[in-house]
């Protein structure tokens, strides 16, 4: 069974990473000194030579496009549940034109993808001049369970291709990491194996390599490894803030976008906490007990992935990355406001209905019996009437409209700008917040759901999908493409169109809506409340 939720503490500091570094880079992800540039033997406009060998691109559109490279070794066999190895040569030109496996998970009640998966694409435009152009890599999200590098199938149907950035005078990245309990499960048996007794964040150290190998190669497709820029959203945009804080990924990248995200990753469960909870429950359900790391090893890809699926919701997420004392050594949020963490120019950002389809896990919201319950099902039954007495349901249009604004508020808003004043607190790199309040206009089911979560990603690819865009919808993304690629570029939006002035001194952000405006402080978010209160552990 799965422990009930925790108030949230600070967690006791770890090994320092001055400790850890020297054998995390020379053992963990392929970090020993790379090896020498492959010999291509070809040339090419088309063709890109990388450490590992020749591939020949496809154009799409006025972008080139280099697809299912691999970054690491299949975490197959002997490698499921243990960190990423390098990915060896290859021989001959290697065909770029097709996406690689997306990695096991469920997709409805069928178990789809590949464990062999571990595989990059990569954008760049067909014209490119004036030097190496800045790397834009997107971390897609879907609660550490769900989705790929190559699209979801959320608001008509998004398609992470990099046709519109890469317009925009960028190299766009995609990636495939490890999801659910391939890509996260900590185990006791599992952290037997390792020398430093750790496990869980495989997808995590996925995502370290993958930078890895962008620092040793993108330079070949016309990227500037020392621009190299990082955003994710939702469960991704978390694991964004806790590698600004790993000191294995120190120096991978420049800059970072959260968006929809940061509930997790600046806070996160323990390595014990996930070795209890779902490291024991994924144990029990898939029938190991003796020699456990043996059977575990023994079991399908499908049991596995059906041994105890991910979830979204209002609810604590059962996958996502622990503080192990080595990938993490220390709770990020912690790390950041001792300025320890790698100091960048950052958004961070939600929307304003974020969790309008997550309540919807709660049961019928519809009376005041009803709201009082699902308060009681996420918070607790003690925190009902203090809660009540901030939001009561009587003031909105109905309690469903109270419940969705206080969980947006508590999980969302409020520990956006929290994350942004202790990060701004802490560095001079600018950080810039935004509030995305703009629906999808021209669908009346969509624009009914209003502002919901990650919702703005959207406005960030080409709209390619079933959902026609409407004219407010094409300058909100031109806005959003616009602002993003700057950052990557510059480090600044000092010069941004409409004008977004940093987060410090004067708490501003950015309201992306029909018109932009700027705002200051929590809005009506009731964020001196959420300050201080207990919020459900481990976070969302």
């Amino acid at each position: 069974m799965i422990p009930s939720f925790r108030t949230r503490r600070r967690e006791p500091a770890r090994l320092g990473a001055a400790l850890v570094l020297p054998w995390f880079l020379a053992g963990c992800v392929g970090m020993a000194p790379a090896s020498a540039p492959v010999a291509c033997g070809v040339a090419g406009p088309d063709i890109a030579c990388t450490r590992h060998g020749a591939i020949r691109g496809v154009a799409e559109g006025d972008t080139l496009a280099f697809k299912g490279i691999p970054y690491a070794q299949p975490p197959v066999a002997a490698l499921r549940w243990r960190a990423p190895e390098p990915p060896g040569p290859w021989a001959g030109l290697r065909d770029g034109s097709q996406f690689g496996a997306i990695c096991p998970q469920l997709a409805g009640a069928e178990v789809v993808g590949n464990e062999d998966c571990l595989t990059l694409n990569i954008w760049r435009p067909r014209q490119a001049e004036g030097g190496p152009l800045p790397v834009m890599v997107f971390l897609t999200g879907g609660g550490n369970h769900a989705y790929s590098g190559q699209g979801a199938a959320l608001f008509g149907g998004v398609n992470y291709n990099g046709h519109l950035l890469a317009s925009k005078g960028a190299i766009y990245v995609s990636f495939n990491n490890r999801l659910g309990a391939l890509g996260f499960l900590a185990h006791p048996a599992l952290s037997a194996e390792h020398p430093r007794k750790i496990s869980g964040n495989y997808g995590n150290l996925d995502q370290i390599a993958m930078l890895r190998w962008l620092q040793q190669n993108i330079a070949a497709f016309g990227g500037d490894p020392k621009r190299v820029f990082l955003f994710g959203t939702s469960a991704d945009g978390g694991s964004i803030c806790a590698l600004m804080t790993a000191p294995a990924a120190r120096g991978l990248f420049h800059g970072a976008s959260l968006q929809s995200s940061v509930p997790t990753g600046c806070e996160m469960p323990t390595l014990a906490e996930a070795e209890a909870g779902t490291g024991r429950t994924v144990e029990r359900a898939l029938g190991c007990g003796a020699d456990t790391a043996a059977c575990l090893r023994g079991k399908s890809t499908a049991e596995v992935v059906r041994a105890l699926p991910g979830t979204f919701g209002v609810l604590p997420r059962l996958y996502g990355p622990n503080v192990d004392g080595q990938v993490f050594p220390e709770q990020p949020l912690a790390v950041i406001a001792r300025g320890a963490h790698a100091h960048m120019p950052v958004i961070i950002g939600n929307s304003t209905e974020e969790t309008n389809l997550f309540v919807n896990g709660l049961g019928p919201v519809t009376d005041g019996a009803s709201y009082d319950a699902a308060l009681a099902r996420v918070f607790g039954a003690v925190a009902v009437a203090r809660i009540r007495g901030v939001y009561p349901p009587q003031a909105f249009p109905s309690p469903r409209h109270a419940l969705v604004k206080l969980t947006t508020d508590a999980f969302f808003t409020c520990q956006s700008r929290r994350v942004a004043g202790v990060l701004s607190k802490s560095q001079r790199e600018p950080v810039y917040r935004y509030l995305f309040a703009h629906a999808l206009e021209n669908d009346p089911e969509q624009k009914a759901l209003g502002a919901v979560h990650t919702i703005e990603h959207a406005f960030l690819f080409a709209w390619e999908g079933k959902y026609k865009p409407t004219d407010t919808d094409l300058a909100i993304q031109r806005l959003m493409t616009g602002h993003w690629t700057e950052l990557s570029r510059s480090g600044s939006l000092a010069g941004a169109r409409p004008a977004w002035p940093a987060s410090a001194p004067n708490d501003d952000y950015l309201v992306i809506a029909t018109a932009p405006a700027l705002g200051s402080g929590g809005a009506d978010a009731q964020c001196g409340f959420w300050d201080t209160f207990p919020l459900p552990w481990p976070h969302l």
